[in-house]
């Protein structure tokens, strides 16, 4: 094949930008043979600024503007790529409001249909976009083989940690009361939430939990997560089904074993008794942060095991998926 020219539009520089586009990017630009370029969040690329690329992947365009855009990128002989980690068809319980009216949702709908070929990151949410656009690549989340040998700062108590976004209030919902429970039982446990402050959940324990606020870099993230189990909860809503494992396959590749809700996106991650735990109920809840709470020697043994699954998923090789899905959509006319 010819060596082609490929660029990106990130929705923000934020995690979803980071593993969407920036950490692919860097290796496909290290290491493939076409050309990549991935723009700063911002104003879109002009026709101009376009001219002479190949494919153009754009990450999730909706409303009035982004269907103007697609349009406007149209008819000038470049493949046009919509790049998506969330269900933005099913967003009613989510944290994005913007999308709620049927009409932006038609307007995602009509970016879709515009577009070459979609990428996504795992095949329930392939189906869900299936409808409106059947040339679809699913691009599986990658985590750079550094963060397996990262040394993670140790914090003063054995600490249960979460880290997410406002989207994830209905999940952490949903364990609030074990959670508070396995606090009150384990005076010595203390909680660290990242990201969204939670900690109003814990009602009487605040004062056993830290929150420390979303980094925007990435690399300075990981040197927060200090946690010694990791949580993952993630309520019954078909907008969590779409979502990535992403926080389990983080949690794993620093050694840390993670207490997952038994649904998607987890259960397609996890291995239960093995990376971690998968569990269903409020009392399985409390069971098992309780056994990794009273097991040290079973910790490290489940954390070693998610290293060994999570280096199965690094970035130093899945970046040729995302060239392969880049060469598909040109090769097919």
């Amino acid at each position: 094949m010819r060596t082609l020219k490929i660029g990106a539009v990130p929705h923000n520089t934020d995690g979803s930008g980071y593993y969407r586009f920036y950490l692919p990017f860097q290796h496909l630009a290290e290491q493939s043979m076409h050309i990549y370029a991935a723009t700063a969040p911002g104003p879109a690329p002009s026709l101009q600024q376009i001219e002479g690329f190949d494919v153009l992947a754009l990450q999730r365009p909706a409303g009035r503007a982004g269907t103007h855009l697609l349009e406007q990128y149209m008819g000038h002989g470049i493949k046009l790529v919509y790049e998506t980690d969330d269900d933005m068809l099913n967003v009613d319980s989510s944290g994005l409001p913007h999308l709620h009216a049927e009409q932006a949702r038609e307007s995602v709908r009509r970016c879709l249909r515009l577009v070459d070929m979609v990428t996504v990151t795992n095949e329930y949410l392939a189906d869900t976009i299936r409808p409106y656009n059947d040339n679809i690549r699913v691009l599986p989340n990658h985590v750079k083989a550094g963060l397996l040998t990262l040394a993670r700062p140790k914090a003063d108590r054995l600490t249960i940690g979460w880290a997410g976004g406002t989207s994830h209030l209905v999940d952490m919902v949903e364990i609030e009361e074990p959670l508070r429970e396995v606090l009150t039982d384990n005076p010595a446990v203390g909680m660290h939430f990242i990201g969204h402050d939670l900690s109003p959940l814990l009602r009487g324990l605040r004062a056993r939990a830290r929150w420390t606020g979303w980094q925007q870099d990435v690399g300075a993230y990981y040197k927060l997560v200090d946690f010694d189990i990791a949580v993952a909860p993630s309520a019954d809503i078909p907008f969590n089904r779409a979502k990535t494992w992403l926080r389990a396959l983080e949690m794993g590749a620093m050694g840390i074993p993670v207490v997952a809700a038994n649904r998607l996106p987890y259960s397609d991650y996890v291995i239960d008794g093995k990376t971690g735990y998968l569990v269903n109920t409020p009392e399985e809840w409390r069971s098992r942060l309780n056994d990794l709470i009273h097991d040290e020697a079973m910790r490290a043994e489940m954390g070693a095991a998610g290293k060994e699954q999570a280096a199965g998923w690094t970035i130093e090789d899945g970046w040729k998926l995302w060239e392969s899905a880049y060469e598909s959509v040109v090769s097919d006319g």
